[in-house]
């Protein structure tokens, strides 16, 4: 499977889509496109994760059972822990018991495979937890403000440009690619009105906004 990343559109909401069987990977993917989200989708959990990064959804979509090697749970266990913000909405045949899904999953959403047959559950169940995701992290990292319209993983960027640090080492505190951080970057300074003043700087524009409504003191010079 190619993760060869979409021209991303920053007006519409991003949903990973993790499903190994080609055939309902491309009926949910019809679905969720129709109800107006921006799709990314993956037959594998390492594949996933190599996307999750330069894609920077807000929510997923992940089957249980995707063949050899880590499972959906895995994944959802994984980038939950990198992103607590990530809404999430498993849909699979098998039966997650109680006491795993309050350990390892959280407040993900659980469908079965059998009940999709009316596509809407799937929308309005998707709908319902990135409401919950939204209002839980509402204020919490960015303080509300202009800020407020930027996801988890681009206000820690973000901030990290604040402080001053070049998108090459952002990327290896990240653990992802360069490539990956000019990707959020160009989306933060998009979601920020900067991307297309000539006259500014969007790299510093975007650092002082930070500094002004997160708070955070500025970087010496020097």
């Amino acid at each position: 499977m190619n993760t060869h990343l979409p021209e991303l559109d920053t007006e519409r909401r991003r949903i990973l889509l993790v499903e190994d069987e080609t055939m309902s990977r491309t009926l949910l993917g019809g679905v969720l496109r129709a109800a107006g989200f921006e799709v990314m989708a993956c037959s594998s959990a390492p594949e996933a994760a190599l996307a999750f990064e330069a894609f920077d959804p807000d929510a997923m979509v992940c089957d249980i059972d995707l063949g050899a090697g880590p499972s959906g749970l895995d994944l959802v266990v994984s980038l939950t822990r990198q992103a607590p913000y990530l809404a999430v909405v498993i849909v699979s045949n098998y039966v997650i018991t109680p006491d795993y899904r309050n350990d390892a999953l959280g407040r993900a959403a659980y469908l079965r495979k059998r009940d999709l047959h009316d596509t809407a559950i799937l929308i309005s169940t998707l709908e319902e937890v990135l409401r919950d995701r939204g209002a839980d992290s509402e204020g919490e990292t960015t303080g509300g403000g202009r800020l407020a319209v930027l996801t988890g993983t681009q206000v820690q960027v973000l901030r990290m440009m604040a402080e001053g640090l070049s998108n090459e080492e952002i990327a290896r505190r990240r653990a992802i690619t360069v490539k990956s951080v000019e990707h959020v970057t160009t989306r933060i300074f998009t979601a920020l009105g900067l991307g297309h003043d000539t006259a500014i700087n969007p790299r510093v524009a975007a650092a002082r906004l930070y500094i002004a409504e997160a708070g955070l003191s500025p970087t010496p010079e020097g």
